[in-house]
């Protein structure tokens, strides 16, 4: 059984690990890549799976990071991030949440549906990304809708 004092600091990590996602979310959409690049540790890392049957783009580190970040233009990607489960364990936690994202991508308007698999510590009381891996259900062009897609990988 916790401690008040205990159930007390957990739902305040729990907030501030909810916050976080919300600062990366908004960061990215004003494209504010250095501030999104200070989100996540030193050794940190961002992995972004479109498609099974392609390579992950990998980003690791904090130098790596901000470029990566830097590129996303404000106004071009509006991630909207929900339905946290959150697991702490110290000063470790873990979480899995829900991506829905509107892109704008070669003058197209995209949008995705995924995940996010993120790994946090923390850090000089903070907590950070250690790892933020983000897996796609779909992503296609918005006057496709999301059904063709899905219905054309059940046929394969």
């Amino acid at each position: 059984m916790k401690t008040l004092e205990q159930q007390v600091q957990e739902l305040a990590d729990r907030e501030e690990i909810k916050e976080l996602t919300a600062r990366y979310a908004h960061g990215v959409a004003r494209g504010e890549g250095a501030a999104v690049a200070e989100l996540f540790t030193d050794d940190g890392v961002f992995i972004n799976s479109f498609n099974p049957d392609t390579p992950p783009t990998v980003v690791r580190g904090r130098e790596e990071l901000h470029k990566f970040y830097t590129r996303i233009k404000r106004n071009t990607a509006l991630p909207c991030i929900h339905n946290h489960i959150i697991t702490i364990d110290g000063d470790q936690a873990t979480e899995t949440c829900s991506l829905e994202v509107r892109i704008t991508q070669n003058n197209r308007s995209m949008i995705g549906s995924a995940y996010y698999d993120d790994r946090f510590r923390r850090e000089n009381g903070r907590w950070k990304f250690v790892e933020r891996r983000c897996t796609f259900f779909h992503f296609v062009p918005l006057q496709q809708g999301w059904a063709e897609s899905q219905a054309d990988k059940s046929k394969q």
